[in-house]
């Protein structure tokens, strides 16, 4: 109660917090597997060219952020820069 009262939370935006903090990621749904297990995913892969590996790469993050295939959205640089306007 002493938190709560010195960070002038309501008591539901309190116990929220305190959930989210709680809250752990369930390590149970992957694992980093290790060099001589290979994991079910990978079989995909198991024999093919690096070229053809690179156009799956390619075609799987073009779906996956939404942008024609070949033609990837351009970074916006001006976020990063340490210049004032």
């Amino acid at each position: 109660m002493g938190c709560q009262r010195l960070w002038g939370l309501s008591e539901l935006k309190y116990k929220l917090i305190v959930y989210l903090i709680m809250l752990k990621l369930d390590r149970t749904y992957s694992n980093s597997g290790n060099l001589f297990e290979q994991k079910e995913e990978v079989t995909h892969y198991v024999g093919m060219s690096k070229e053809k590996i690179g156009k799956v790469f390619a075609y799987l993050n073009s779906v996956a952020f939404n942008y024609t295939l070949g033609n990837p959205p351009k970074m916006d640089k001006a976020a990063f820069s340490t210049r004032k306007n």
